[in-house]
């Protein structure tokens, strides 16, 4: 009966830590033009930062990470590098003899997908991150966020 309490006693005390964890501090953010300007990338990468918080701020990551107002203080740097589209083409030709006679066809087709390029530190840690698919604005960020999340989770410490 002893060694079954002592070990309800240490599963108990294990849980309490895990629970007891705290967030990762993180802070957010995009490279501001020194001189003030605002060209079309900057309110692009904004726009683009500001879906990211609005995310990251929501019930899916509160127990995991916590946004911070600046550097000092924070476990995890994360700076959205850019935005922006890239657009691949392909072409294909094709000849064929259809009963003695020659046709030829020829196709092409271009795909343009969304992307987001980020540069994560953490310590002495540093990773580049590029998040791409053919989605709205809105959902790449939801898609940068989680695969922001599981690169932090995954080599950032859990604080005591």
């Amino acid at each position: 009966m002893k060694p079954a309490l002592l070990s309800l006693a240490l599963i108990a005390a294990s849980a309490s830590t895990v629970a007891g964890a705290e967030p990762l501090k993180v802070f957010v953010f995009t490279n501001e033009v020194p001189s003030g300007s605002v060209d079309e990338q900057l309110k692009a990468r904004r726009e683009s930062l500001q879906d990211l918080v609005k995310i990251l701020s929501g019930p899916r990551y509160e127990k995991t990470l916590m946004l911070v107002k600046s550097r000092q203080g924070a476990d995890v740097i994360v700076e959205l590098v850019s935005r922006g589209e890239t657009t691949t083409s392909a072409a294909s030709r094709s000849t064929r003899a259809a009963g003695g006679a020659t046709a030829s066809a020829s196709r092409s087709s271009t795909v343009t997908k969304q992307f987001l390029k980020f540069r994560m530190s953490a310590g002495q840690q540093t990773h580049d991150l590029t998040s791409e698919d053919q989605l709205p604005w809105p959902e790449m960020a939801e898609r940068a966020a989680e695969q922001l999340v599981k690169w932090i989770t995954e080599n950032v410490p859990a604080r005591p």
